[in-house]
């Protein structure tokens, strides 16, 4: 299990909740620039809003605390085989689909760091805020939710897929 800062676990939960900023500060009643603030670790927390983005997360305050993030708990929940890894990357590189809930995360996450990782190569990046904040969201999600070693695994076989669909 790993434990991230605070602010990325926030950032981690509301990603995993689908929620933008705005809607997150709705609900645990705070300004946006103060959660934008907390997401960076740029302020601290009362105990206060500590329990206010816990309920606007829909999660045990605790957890907040601990730096856990929403994927750690599914890290182990299906092993990941050789043929499996394939398949993930196969799906990344076609635009196919996964066969369960938890290989299309992996799939939409792999899929916007290679975006990026290709956006950057031919410096099409151009800045866009909301692209580079989906990239962190993508790699926070790899990241602290899978072991270190499979995620280098899944975008070498993403990469060399795209390579050899590029020469081919």
């Amino acid at each position: 299990m790993i434990s991230q800062p605070f602010g990325q676990t926030v950032l981690m939960w509301r990603l995993a909740r689908g929620l933008t900023q705005a809607e997150l500060a709705r609900r645990a009643r705070l300004a946006r620039p103060n959660l934008s603030a907390i997401e960076r670790g740029r302020r601290e927390v009362s105990l206060g809003t500590l329990r206010a983005l816990a309920a606007g997360l829909d999660i045990n305050p605790g957890t907040l605390v601990d730096g856990l993030s929403p994927w750690s708990a599914r890290q182990s929940t299906r092993p990941c085989s050789r043929d499996r890894l394939e398949r993930i990357a196969e799906a990344v590189v076609t635009g196919g689909d996964g066969e369960d809930p938890e290989e299309r995360r992996l799939i939409r996450a792999l899929r916007r760091l290679t975006a990026a990782r290709a956006a950057a190569a031919t410096r099409r990046w151009g800045g866009e805020r909301r692209g580079k904040r989906a990239t962190v969201g993508a790699w926070l999600l790899l990241s602290s939710g899978y072991p270190r070693e499979m995620v280098q695994s899944l975008i070498q076989r993403v990469m060399d897929r795209q390579h050899a669909k590029a020469d081919g």
